[in-house]
């Protein structure tokens, strides 16, 4: 086995930054208010890029299919290993803006904070990892916009991992299966991913934060709509006639638990959290998300839901409401339990490359939440993003390059 645990090597073999960088600045914002396929244009200009890119890194079964799914193969040298599949996924977050994405190269970075426009200072205080930093070049983008390392920085990382195959068929490698996803970030990227037509023992997605950080557990989350119905007045005559609905669901998220808030929670503990609100006097709904690491403990949750509603319909009994909860994903661990080697030689290749592994459980959910709960195991992989979903995000490219030969040593470790 040729171990790799140079990141450098594979800077200066590469074209990670640069394919990064150009892919950055491609707009492909998810909206889960379209109802397409993949929800924004962008993603497919995205996708187009990307099958030419495979395309001279060697791929073959080019495939981008009606749903924005883009499949491809490396044919390896390991025929008789298992299929390997290596996922990223092309949507950025619509919690900030990512159009017209400006990276900025801080090279040689020298500890201190940085500074962008609009007043946005990523400060080592609140951002730790940058105290390892010293001397790399780090990433951003200029404060307008949040940078796309989620999870444009795993894309760029299994493209560097091609470049280095493809430059040296020494290194023992099974057969791959590429995919690149739309609409992660909306929940929607597993939705219609075809395993069978994926054909593969199992698959990493390369989504996750810090160098180190191996994720085989993920929250179970649900969605949930709350909907108040009031009676609706002119607010000159209203007295003991109005029941106006916004009043209500003020009411109601004032009573939403705060220590179960995302802002009051960590490692293991729950939480809901209200996304938006639309409507007025009359009608009005609000949209949360529910997430617990445990299913019984999620179903908890709903119910909890649905009593404090109840609660506030008591008082009011012209006040009408209504409650929708939904499936999103649950926690990959209960699968991957099952076939612990997916795990372990992703833990091995990490310290192969010389970095202790961190089995972080994600505080979120990966496109392999939906795909090992449909029969794909499949556990995240870092890929050196931090601060995801806003203009703060930053990427080290020395990180990247270690995600590059955690890949190159877990390919190998396949192939044994």
């Amino acid at each position: 086995m040729k171990t790799f645990t140079d990141p450098h090597q594979i800077l200066n073999s590469t074209k990670l930054v640069d394919t990064f960088l150009e892919i950055v600045k491609i707009h492909t914002t998810s909206d889960d208010t379209t109802g397409e396929w993949p929800s924004t244009p962008g993603q497919l200009d995205l996708q187009n890029v990307l099958k030419e890119k495979l395309a001279a890194l060697g791929c073959t079964e080019i495939e981008l299919d009606e749903n924005g799914y883009l499949f491809a193969t490396y044919p390896g040298n390991k025929p008789e290993a298992p299929v390997i599949g290596l996922l990223a996924h092309v949507d950025t977050s619509n919690d900030f803006s990512g159009k017209d994405v400006k990276p900025i190269l801080h090279k040689n970075y020298d500890g201190s904070a940085i500074t962008l426009q609009n007043d946005v200072v990523i400060d080592p205080t609140e951002s730790p990892q940058l105290e390892l930093c010293k001397g790399d070049t780090v990433i951003t983008a200029d404060g307008t916009t949040l940078l796309g390392a989620d999870d444009k920085a795993g894309i760029a990382e299994i493209l560097a991992l091609l470049e280095v195959l493809n430059a040296d068929d020494s290194i023992a490698c099974p057969k791959l299966r590429i995919g690149f996803t739309p609409d992660e970030e909306i929940g929607q990227g597993a939705a219609r991913f075809d395993i069978e037509r994926f054909n593969a023992f199992c698959a990493y997605t390369l989504d996750g934060g810090w160098a180190g950080e191996v994720n085989a557990e993920t929250f179970s989350a649900d969605g949930a709509t709350v909907t108040f119905t009031g009676v609706a007045v002119h607010p000159g005559y209203a007295k003991d006639k109005m029941v106006n609905a916004l009043r209500y669901l003020g009411l109601f998220l004032d009573q939403l638990p705060k220590d179960e808030s995302p802002e009051r929670t960590e490692k293991r503990q729950g939480f809901f959290h209200p996304l938006k609100v639309e409507g007025n006097a009359s009608e009005a709904k609000v949209s949360l998300i529910l997430r617990d690491f445990e299913e019984e403990d999620l179903e908890d949750r709903g119910k909890r839901l649905r009593q404090l509603v109840e609660k506030i319909a008591a008082e009011e009994p012209r006040l009408k409401t209504e409650v929708e909860i939904k499936y999103t994903y649950r926690n990959m661990a209960k699968w991957l339990r099952e076939k612990p080697e997916i795990t372990d030689k992703l833990t091995q290749a990490v310290k192969d490359t010389g970095i202790e592994p961190n089995l972080e459980p994600v505080r979120g959910g990966t496109d392999g939440s939906g795909l090992t709960a449909k029969g794909l195991p499949t556990p995240n992989i870092f890929a050196g993003g931090i601060n995801f979903h806003g203009p703060r995000e930053w990427v080290s490219t020395r990180v990247m390059g270690l995600s590059v030969c955690t890949l190159l040593n877990l390919v190998q470790r396949w192939a044994e």
